[in-house]
Order: structure tokens, then sequence, then C-alpha cells
């Protein structure tokens, strides 16, 4: 299976029924161990979408998550998603999601979704400098930049992994700019070949990806990254909101920055903008951070 059909299987649920609670209940694929004995966040993000999402009627989509990672999750073991559906109303639903494997509660996602709607409209301007940006054609894919590093400053089995999503670094520690003026990573990133234009499929996707990187903000101003000895680095919670359609057979910014970091703790906030500068969508994410 290929890197990009692998990542569609992970977000291809196998329905259940419903428990004794009258949850509806899926299985979803198991992790594979990506340079850590824990489940890659992303995974748990994009399952629990595809979850909420299939509970909803057609005519609405996805508007806001708020997560909460609470264990690791182990890799190489499925895992059981349940989906209570707390409201419905006309113009909006509530669904919330609890991922377990075996008896351990590992993950659980709030999911709000909207029928799409009229009203007032603000565009968000793209980043000062988003028309003097380089090309994504014209950037290393992320193999390719990490080939380049030495020593590799992610463990290397995360670094040289292909996972269905074509990256391209513009601004990183590992970039060859550095950080961006704002000390963050930007990247580039559109699916690795075609994928569904199926509004469920492509939040579960960006969803996924959403968890790539945003947390190696934090860690920026010393110089750390979640691979190295002495460094702990856990996700703790996650929100996002889709403000717009998109697709990510095409290409999209996401312009990552730090926020704050205290108390072991440390927030970082990104932005999602089409090719034509259009935000679709923003997500952030508080980790922990310790050094010794």
């Amino acid at each position: 299976m290929n890197a990009l059909a692998d990542l569609l299987s992970i977000v291809t649920l196998e329905p259940r029924g419903q428990d004794a609670d009258g949850r509806d209940t899926f299985s979803g694929k198991a992790s594979s161990a990506d340079g850590v004995d824990a489940t890659f966040g992303g995974h748990f993000l994009a399952q629990a979408v595809a979850a909420a999402h299939a509970t909803v009627e057609d005519d609405r989509t996805v508007h806001a998550i708020h997560a909460q990672f609470l264990r690791g999750g182990e890799p190489g073991k499925p895992f059981e998603l349940a989906v209570e559906r707390v409201r419905d109303g006309r113009s909006f639903s509530t669904r919330r999601v609890r991922t377990t494997q075996g008896d351990k509660l590992q993950f659980e996602l709030t999911a709000s979704f909207a029928v799409p709607a009229g009203g007032p409209q603000m565009e968000t301007a793209p980043p000062a400098d988003f028309s003097s940006l380089p090309r994504p054609e014209t950037l290393p894919t992320y193999r390719e930049l990490m080939t380049g590093q030495d020593p590799i400053p992610l463990p290397e089995e995360w670094a040289m992994r292909d996972y269905g999503l074509d990256i391209r670094t513009i601004d990183a520690p590992w970039a060859p700019g550095g950080p961006s003026s704002e000390g963050g990573i930007r990247l580039w990133v559109k699916a690795a070949g075609p994928i569904p234009t199926d509004p469920a499929i492509q939040a579960a996707v960006l969803a996924y990806q959403s968890d790539e990187s945003l947390a190696d903000n934090i860690a920026i101003p010393w110089g750390a990254t979640w691979g190295q000895p002495g460094v702990v680095f856990v996700s703790l919670d996650h929100a996002m909101w889709f403000h717009r359609p998109f697709d990510l057979n095409h290409w999209h910014l996401i312009d990552q920055k730090p926020v704050a970091v205290a108390h072991e703790r440390g927030l970082a906030t990104a932005q999602v903008f089409t090719e034509e500068g259009v935000l679709v969508a923003s997500f952030t994410q508080e980790a922990l951070l310790r050094l010794s």
C-alpha cells in the first residue's frame, strides 16, 4: 500500500453499529511507530473527525473541533471510536467522540457542524511576504530536506517517512533560511496524489496534518526538537476551525508560530491559506515541554 492510500485508510472507518448507550461505534486502523512508542496525534484527530462526520446529515460540515490527548496510544493496536450525538438543531450539530484501546480512554474530541450559510464576510490578509514566497515546486521534498541534514534533527523513522502528504518547507530550524520572521515554521502542503473532494475526507486529512509540526514551534527558541535526548514533548490539547471549503489536491500555505511558553506548557497557532491567499482554516495546540 502506498503512503497516500495508507493515509486514506486511516480516515476510512469500519462501522460497528450502536453500543448499549446508543452511541455510534467504529473501528479505526492502528497507528504505526514513527520514531516514538506512541500514536501520532494527527492519527487521533483524523479518525475522530471522520467518525463524527459519519453521523451527521450531508447538508452540514465540520466547522470546529476541540480535542484532548489523554494517553499516548499504542502503535499496532486498532482503535475503537464511540460517537455521542449531543445535539442536532436546524443549523448546527454537535458530536462527542471517545477513542479507546481496550479499556483505556486515549483521546476525546468535540466537533461542531453547520449548514453552509450566507451572511457578512471578512477577508484575513495572508502574510505580508506571501507574494514573494518561493513556489512549492522550487523547494525540496520533506525527505530531500531531511536527507541533507547532519545530524537529522528528528527521529529518522519520522523524518524519512512518506505519509501521503507532499510537504515543502519554507521556514524551519532545519531549512536553509531558518525559522520565519515570527519565529515559526511555514510549509506548503497538499495531498501526494488525487484524493476525494468529499468535505469529510478533506477535513479529516487536514486535521491529520495539523499535528505534524505545530508543537515544534514552541521548542524553537531553545534549539530543541521532540526527538532529542532530555526533551519531553507531549501534545495536550488541540483546537481547529474550518472557515471555508478547501481542496488539498492543491497547495496550501500552513503559517505557524509560537505564542507563549510558561509552566512547562507552550502554545502555538497556525493559519491555512490557499494559493490565492484566502484563509480557509486555523488551528492551535498546547503541548508539554520539559527540557533537562
